[in-house]
C-alpha cells in the first residue's frame, strides 16, 4: 500500500528534526571539530544512509542547527520589535527581550561553541553571522528607520547591538549572571544616552 504522502512529508520533518536535535547536543557537548557525521548517526541508529538523505554535510547539519536555534530566538524578540513604531518605551523592551534571549543557556551555548571554534572553521563564523546576527540587525534598523534616517538608523542599531552583545560578553565572564534588575538598570542606561539630546533639550522632542 502506498503511504500517503501528507503522512511521508509528516514522518520526513519528524526525523530531520530528531537528527538536528542530536547535532545539537553533539556539537555544543563535543564541539565542531569532534562532532562527525558518523557519530550522529551512529547515536541516531539506523543507516548512515538516512542522515546523508537529509544533510549531505556536516556544516550543512551545522547550519540546520543555527537556524533552529535563530529561529527560536527571533520568534521570540520579534513579539516586541516587528511592527513597531519607533519610541523610548519600545526600545526598552526590544532591548530588554534582547538580553533575555542572549543569556539564555541556548544561546551562551551556539555563542561559546562559534567563538571557540570559528577561529579554526571560519566557515562557521560566516553562517551564524548571516543567519543571526545580520538578520536581526536588519530587523532592529527598519525599527529605527521608523524615526530616523536610513543613516541615523543603521548608526542607531550598530551603537545598540553592540552595547548589547558586549553585555552578554561581561555578563559571560562574571562568577554571576546578572539578575533582571542589574539589566534593566543597563538598558536604562543605554537608552539615557541614546536620549541625551532630547534630555539636554526638551523642546527639540
Amino acid at each position: 500500500m502506498t503511504e500517503n504522502p501528507g503522512k511521508r512529508e509528516l514522518n520526513k520533518a519528524k526525523k530531520r528534526a530528531a537528527i538536528v536535535e542530536v547535532a545539537t547536543r553533539s556539537f555544543f557537548e563535543r564541539g565542531y571539530a569532534a562532532t562527525t557525521m558518523s557519530s550522529i548517526a551512529d547515536e541516531l541508529g539506523g543507516s548512515k544512509a538516512t542522515l546523508w538523505a537529509h544533510f549531505g554535510s556536516k556544516e550543512e547539519l551545522f547550519a540546520a542547527v543555527v537556524d533552529n536555534k535563530v529561529d527560536a530566538f527571533a520568534q521570540d524578540v520579534n513579539e516586541v520589535l516587528i511592527g513597531q513604531t519607533f519610541s523610548f518605551p519600545a526600545l526598552r523592551r526590544v532591548c530588554l527581550r534582547f538580553l533575555e534571549c542572549l543569556l539564555r543557556d541556548t544561546s551562551v551555548q551556539l555563542f561559546r561553541l562559534v567563538m571557540g571554534e570559528g577561529e579554526r572553521f571560519p566557515e562557521i563564523n560566516e553562517m551564524f553571522y548571516e543567519r543571526g546576527p545580520y538578520r536581526f540587525r536588519g530587523c532592529v534598523t527598519e525599527f529605527f528607520a521608523t524615526k530616523f534616517t536610513a543613516e541615523e538608523a543603521e548608526r542607531l542599531t550598530k551603537i545598540t547591538t553592540s552595547a548589547l552583545v558586549g553585555f552578554r560578553s561581561d555578563s559571560l565572564v562574571r562568577p554571576k549572571l546578572p539578575n533582571l534588575k542589574e539589566r534593566e538598570a543597563f538598558v536604562d542606561d543605554l537608552i539615557g544616552l541614546i536620549d541625551w539630546p532630547r534630555r539636554l533639550c526638551p523642546q527639540a522632542a
